[in-house]
């Protein structure tokens, strides 16, 4: 088990617990600090195990971890390797996050960041087995989502047809993908290949750790880290169920309508996707995009999205209240049309007082938290896609 956040001293007690029920080798914790390594000590005599140490490297988001080729990382290398020597801990390997991967719009921009993140780790590793190797080999873990689903590209694997299960829409998707550049994908795929190639001739392990790609949401699509026949709505696996309660037409922007949904912040959350837009505004600016479900025949983000998109899209929220807005030809710069999705026509689909509506969230992960469980479906079940087949709770708190 993995606590993927660098410890500090209120966190020892409850992971010295979970220690001691998991058992030798079971926690692995995270550093970036020097003074967190007096926490180490600390944590394997209240548990009675030494705990797996992850090194967080800063490789350019800034959120957390310690830059690299700088003289706080070699002072952490060290003490962590002393650390080891005297049983506090067991060096495991390094770690990082390339966050600001989620502002790529295309995919070689996120395999690019794949290369620095990879190579970044690489290179500190190689001053560590310079210094005192482990009596282990170092794990080298990446994997912010949009570099992770890079690795679907198909130059990683000569795969140029791969199987659409029939969705003709997904074909079409792909090949409209305007934002894909073939030679530059290509250089990147080249120069990460033969880095991989590198790293494991010098006998380290190399580790994609999970992000939010089991599940995807708005905010992937807008990231284009991957092919769109890999990457697309059909993939998104998590949607917020809500109910209509009111409809004001003629309210919105230019006279097209909205609706009261009983979704605000509280349901899907506040964090909204990037306009990386040259005019801020044009791209999808909402918190969330209603999916065609139960005769809600709405446009389905394509291939230009986010710098084209339409149909029911949460404009507004607040702690309760989320309000849904028509977006068509003629509703801004942004605006989506048939040629451009695959879907829809630009004709406003009507809602009801009362109609379901289930929406795809732009972050998956703090929509998720907001509920104690998942209602699971599963689409293979023909005739039955809505049937609940099973419910998973989820551990919620802070």
């Amino acid at each position: 088990m993995l606590y993927s956040f660098p410890i500090y001293p209120s966190s020892i007690d409850r992971l010295a617990a979970l220690s001691s029920q998991l058992g030798p080798n079971g926690l692995t914790v995270m550093v970036d600090h020097i003074d967190q390594i007096k926490l180490l000590t600390l944590l394997a005599s209240k548990s009675g195990h030494p705990p797996l140490v992850f090194l967080k490297i800063n490789i350019g988001s800034n959120r957390a971890g310690v830059p690299p080729d700088t003289p706080a990382c070699v002072a952490l290398v060290r003490e962590l390797l002393l650390s080891g020597t005297v049983g506090a801990s067991i060096f495991w390997g390094l770690y990082s996050h390339a966050g600001h991967s989620y502002a790529s719009r295309r995919d070689w921009e996120a395999m690019n960041v794949l290369g620095v993140e990879f190579g970044t780790l690489y290179d500190v590793a190689r001053a560590v087995v310079q210094k005192d190797r482990p009596d282990h080999p170092l794990v080298l873990s990446v994997g912010a989502t949009p570099t992770v689903t890079s690795l679907h590209h198909p130059d990683f694997d000569g795969d140029t047809n791969p199987e659409t299960n029939g969705d003709s829409k997904t074909t079409t998707a792909a090949a409209a993908n305007s934002t894909n550049n073939d030679e530059a994908a290509a250089a990147a795929t080249a120069q990460i290949k033969d880095l991989l190639t590198r790293m494991r001739a010098s006998g380290l392990t190399l580790e994609i750790h999970a992000g939010v790609y089991p599940t995807l949401d708005i905010q992937q699509l807008a990231a284009h880290s991957c092919d769109a026949r890999y990457l697309n709505p059909s993939a998104i696996a998590i949607s917020v169920l809500a109910e209509v309660s009111s409809v004001y037409p003629g309210r919105g922007p230019k006279g097209v309508t909205e609706a009261l949904v009983n979704a605000g912040s509280l349901a899907l959350g506040r964090e909204p996707c990037e306009d990386m837009g040259a005019v801020k505004g044009q791209h999808y600016n909402g918190w969330g995009v209603v999916m065609p479900w139960a005769g809600v025949e709405n446009v389905v983000p394509g291939p230009k999205f986010p710098g084209v998109h339409g149909g029911w899209q949460v404009a507004r929220i607040s702690q309760e209240h989320g309000v849904l807005a028509w977006r068509g030809p003629g509703e801004g710069t942004g605006a989506t049309s048939e040629a451009d999705n695959g879907t829809g026509n630009g004709e406003e689909t009507p809602l009801a007082v009362g109609q379901r509506v289930r929406i795809w969230p732009n972050h998956s992960c703090i929509t998720g938290a907001g509920y104690p469980w998942y209602l699971i479906v599963d689409s293979r079940n023909a005739g039955r896609e809505d049937e609940v087949v099973d419910v998973w709770p989820r551990w919620n708190g802070w």
